[in-house]
């Protein structure tokens, strides 16, 4: 087996996107083409500790820019994490780090002529925002596209305006935000954008249950809190008969 191709990351721009979440856009230094599938991450060697197991990160590369060097992280902070601290505290404009990657195989399906159900939490939203930009990009067509985003407030609310604007740029595209903790719901003025009380589960489970899928006819991708995964995956898999190959999942966060 090759041994893997370490690139250094260079910090070109910090963006913060909620309080607790912060947009990190890197240059990624390589004398080639650098690939990579919408949905795929990037193991990076932090400057936080010794051993390799202190050191090493993987996050999912939020963007889809394939041959510009552009790479975007995004990370919500963990209070006492040893990377949190440093990405939150410590990094600074230019410093570098090195990489690995690309890896994963949690990217979009090949067969379009199908509905796909993107459930997520939190920063778990980060690889959909690359897979959507490829579909834009590339006029991907799938027969529906729902997008199921759970956070805990208004303000914690990521890539706001894309999750608005996505259901206008992208055919049978509807987005769904789920706020676990707002006492008071706003509606979005924004077509095949619905706010939700609550948690992703009765989302995903009402299009289910009224047929709005089928999930014979579905590839389901789950990306986020391993308990809303854990939970989701029970759920399709012994509720809704789902077949196993059709649904994939990645934690996140």
């Amino acid at each position: 087996m090759p041994s893997a191709i370490w690139y250094p990351l260079q910090l070109d721009k910090i963006i913060h996107e909620t309080e607790f979440t912060r947009r990190f856009i890197f240059r990624i230094e390589s004398d080639s083409l650098f690939e990579y599938e919408a949905g795929q991450f990037l193991t990076c060697d932090l400057p936080i500790g010794e051993k390799r197991a202190q050191r090493w990160r993987s996050y999912s590369i939020a963007n889809w820019n394939p041959g510009n060097h552009e790479i975007e992280f995004c990370i919500s902070y963990k209070e006492g994490g040893p990377a949190s601290e440093y990405f939150f505290k410590n990094i600074s404009i230019g410093d570098q780090f090195k990489c690995k990657g690309p890896e994963g195989t949690f990217i979009l399906p090949d067969q379009t002529s199908q509905n796909l159900i993107l459930i997520c939490t939190g920063t778990g939203l980060a690889p959909f925002r690359a897979m959507i930009q490829k579909i834009i990009e590339q006029k991907i067509t799938f027969d529906s596209i729902q997008l199921i985003y759970g956070t805990r407030t208004l303000e914690d609310i990521i890539y706001k305006s894309e999750l608005l604007q996505w259901p206008q740029d992208v055919l049978n595209f509807s987005t769904h935000i789920c706020l676990s903790r707002e006492s008071k719901l706003v509606e979005f003025n924004s077509p095949s954008v619905f706010i939700h009380s609550g948690y992703v589960h009765p989302v995903y489970k009402t299009l289910l249950q009224n047929n709005t899928i089928d999930s014979t006819k579905s590839t389901f991708l789950i990306c986020g809190w391993s308990a809303m995964i854990d939970e989701a995956v029970l759920n399709l898999f012994s509720e809704f008969k789902v077949p196993r190959e059709h649904i994939r999942f990645e934690l996140y966060g």
